[in-house]
């Protein structure tokens, strides 16, 4: 039997926010494939354990990229979960989740029954389109898939007392355990004297755990021979020695200075930290989509709608939107939105120039981190206009749609309604459907290979293809797919079978026809 008894530590605040206390943000960058939930099996003794059901924690397993764990969450927090997913990432009538209710009404067979079959859909439905910070946060999981500590009594957030390079391989045995390969660095936070035991606990990576004080050497000034004869030595470049002399007298001269800098540097919190503590906001432009309505508590930007709705009483000219307006003016314009000022359109600077105003609103689309129809549909949107007639088109590119995050969805359908109804002026501006998905089709969507590979020539030539064919779908057919009474509307314009093809055409099990979002 391993002993691994260890003196106890004494507990520093993390650097990580409470669940509660999380402020609300969205990842720009998320890659960690999918997410598996379950109740985990010891849940009798956790759940029951002298409390009521609306005390009673819930023992969650969380299974990301072959990795596992357990966070104890309560009914409410679970109700917290749903909210977010609901107003950042999914339409209940795509998730399929039951919006779950107040606690009051419900007794504790019903309870875990139903959590069952919610975590167990959202098992089936979780992947990178999660990039809302707090949903995230409630799963433990950072933007990479890696567990994210974030208690305040983890031990990830306990200071090391000294670090250690690995002189011998060790696998674990037990799951509380490190493993690691020679030549590895860990950082002790736990080193009890060895005659109390031989097992000491460290951070390696992500990871805490315990493992025998034999497989390291403590890292002291002087470096290990085994250390050094590893590095290999490119020609032309410093001896080591030579160099570790020059730092030591740097050292000696300017001590106190180096260590203040190699402190601060080290404890610099990064941008992600900031805005997960709710210090840092970002802009209006560049800023996700999701994050930026809900912190501002608009149903959609506010920059769009005050541009678009200039333009449609002032901005029936020729070439709108194709033409450029004024760079200074364009600058002018989005300095005031950064600041959350709404500028004064009625300037003659602005009036005069009202290219300015279809230009910023391309601008604000063409940052977005992640684009209005989403890198995760690029593909998906791509098919359904690639299919063989109009009526499966239609059936598979609202379906499509039907996908996209709540945010993404509403300004889609107030842009689609503006475009359009700017397209019944093309006697005038010469932009008719075509011409208007052209020059918007860039700015709504792209595909995340495409842009990273760099691609160029027929690759480049095929995306901006999909694109303009994708965005003139949708305005040639935005009044099938977003007047609220679609049954009759479909019949009347000869799409009857799309009534009983589609089972998102229809309300789920857990929603109503009346009231939802008119393109829903």
């Amino acid at each position: 039997m391993k002993v691994k008894n260890v003196k106890k530590l004494s507990l520093t605040k993390g650097h990580f926010p409470r669940l509660a206390e999380c402020a609300h943000f969205h990842y720009e960058i998320v890659d960690f494939g999918s997410v598996q939930l379950s109740l985990s099996e010891d849940q009798n003794d956790l759940t029951h354990n002298g409390l009521d059901s609306k005390e009673s924690v819930y023992l969650v397993q969380i299974c990301c990229q072959g990795r596992k764990w357990n966070v104890r969450r309560s009914y409410e927090e679970f109700r917290v979960l749903d909210k977010h997913l609901h107003l950042c990432i999914y339409d209940r009538r795509f998730s399929q989740l039951p919006e779950l209710p107040r606690i009051d009404s419900l007794k504790d067979k019903t309870l875990s029954q139903m959590l069952t079959a919610y975590i167990s859909r959202l098992s089936a439905i979780a992947d990178n389109k999660i990039n809302c910070g707090p949903a995230l946060t409630w799963m433990e999981i950072d933007n990479k898939g890696n567990h994210l500590l974030v208690r305040d009594e983890s031990s990830i957030n306990v200071p090391a007392v000294a670090a250690a390079h690995v002189i011998k391989r060790y696998i674990a045995q037990a799951a509380d355990e490190l493993s690691f390969e020679v030549g590895d660095i860990v950082s002790v936070i736990d080193m009890p004297p060895k005659e109390d035991t031989g097992w000491w606990r460290g951070k390696h990576g992500f990871q805490v755990g315990f493992f025998p004080s034999e497989c390291v050497e403590l890292i002291s000034e002087k470096i290990p021979s085994n250390v050094t004869n590893s590095l290999a030595k490119p020609a032309g470049s410093i001896d080591l020695k030579v160099l570790l002399f020059s730092f030591s007298v740097v050292s000696k001269k300017h001590g106190k200075l180096i260590t203040f800098l190699r402190t601060f540097m080290k404890s610099r919190p990064t941008k992600q930290k900031l805005k997960q503590r709710g210090i840092l906001k970002e802009r209006v432009f560049g800023c996700d989509l999701g994050e930026h309505l809900l912190n501002s508590g608009h149903d959609v930007p506010q920059v769009i709608r005050n541009c678009t709705e200039f333009i449609e009483r002032h901005g029936v000219v020729d070439g709108i939107y194709r033409l450029s307006g004024i760079s200074s003016n364009i600058q002018k314009l989005r300095h005031e939105f950064d600041s959350e000022h709404v500028p004064d359109l009625t300037k003659d600077s602005y009036v005069q120039d009202i290219h300015s105003m279809g230009s910023l609103c391309k601008l604000y689309f063409r940052e977005l981190p992640n684009p209005l129809l989403t890198y995760q549909l690029y593909e998906k949107f791509s098919d359904a206009v690639s299919a063989a007639t109009d009526e499966e088109r239609l059936v598979k590119v609202h379906d499509v749609i039907q996908q996209l995050p709540p945010p993404h969805y509403r300004t889609l359908e107030f842009l689609m309604r503006h475009l359009s109804r700017m397209g019944t002026y093309s006697a005038v501006t010469n932009m008719h459907c075509k011409n208007l998905a052209i020059v918007w089709a860039p700015n709504l969507l792209r595909s995340k290979q495409i842009e990273s590979a760099c691609f160029s020539g027929t690759s480049a030539f095929l995306e901006v293809r999909v694109q303009s064919v994708v965005v003139e779908f949708i305005l040639n057919h935005v009044d099938v797919l977003a007047l609220p009474r679609r049954r009759s509307l479909l019949w009347e314009t000869g799409f009857p079978s799309l009534i009983w093809e589609s089972p998102l055409l229809l309300p789920s099990p857990n929603c109503t026809v009346t009231p939802v979002s008119p393109m829903r």
